[in-house]
């Protein structure tokens, strides 16, 4: 199944569930943005690995070069999604709630390939051995702290434990990069959920308004993101990784 079509699938599943009865719960989108993403991110790191490995692979050249292949390939899909559930969501027969369920599906969608394309350009890096709560860190890092990735997230182990993120060149145990990611979730339930949940409640506008935003916020924030990612692991801390055995 294609990536575009695998949207058109993931986004229907949405309008269903409203027509199903759950449009009360699709109109507090806004407030359940957060959670959409943490959930989305979860659903990526789990199960997504070999995707973004395989991604990464089909790219060729030094790793400069190989992240600019995997954030042209994400920014033309996503641009092209962000469009249509702009459209879709903006036909007035739809409904406010099913619309509200195309921009959720879209969020948790958009959230997913962003997740994949963060891994992706991580085993471009040469990070192929992740284990499940590295790639949490990391794909919650990037999309909570952006181009200050690396820094928030070690700033925010700091907080949270003596030697957790830590610059020194100890890895940590995969219970404290646990711990690191629920803090991380919860921050992003809070704020980055409820950023991202206004530019979906966008796609609302008259037809053809919606769809521009709809494309062009993806293909911004795809950019952003990609290079928030490279950034990122080309300064990596060791204490963002989880040691042998952990």
């Amino acid at each position: 199944m294609s990536n575009l079509a695998e949207f058109d699938r993931h986004r229907r599943q949405w309008v269903l569930a409203a027509a199903a009865g759950d449009a009360v719960k699709q109109l507090e989108l806004p407030a359940r943005a957060g959670s959409i993403v943490v959930k989305a991110v979860d659903k990526a790191v789990m199960a997504r690995w070999p995707i973004a490995l395989r991604n990464a692979a089909a790219t060729s050249g030094s790793v400069d070069e190989r992240v600019a292949q995997i954030e042209k390939s994400f920014r033309r899909e996503l641009t092209v999604t962000g469009a249509a559930a702009g459209a879709t969501a903006a036909v007035p027969v739809v409904g406010t709630a099913a619309a509200l369920s195309v921009a959720a599906g879209e969020l948790s969608w958009m959230t997913v390939r962003s997740a994949d394309m963060i891994l992706a350009i991580a085993a471009a890096h040469g990070l192929d051995d992740a284990t499940i709560e590295e790639r949490r860190t990391w794909v919650l890092a990037v999309l909570l702290f952006g181009d200050a990735a690396a820094k928030g997230a070690t700033r925010l182990a700091g907080e949270l434990g003596k030697g957790l993120g830590s610059r020194a060149t100890n890895r940590v145990s995969a219970a404290q990069l646990a711990k690191l990611n629920r803090a991380m979730g919860r921050t992003i339930v809070t704020k980055y959920g409820t950023k991202r949940g206004a530019i979906v409640l966008c796609r609302l506008l008259p037809f053809g308004i919606g769809a521009a935003i709809g494309g062009s916020a993806n293909y911004i924030l795809t950019k952003a993101i990609a290079g928030h990612a490279n950034s990122f692991f080309l300064d990596l801390p060791e204490g963002l990784r989880s040691g042998p055995g952990s």
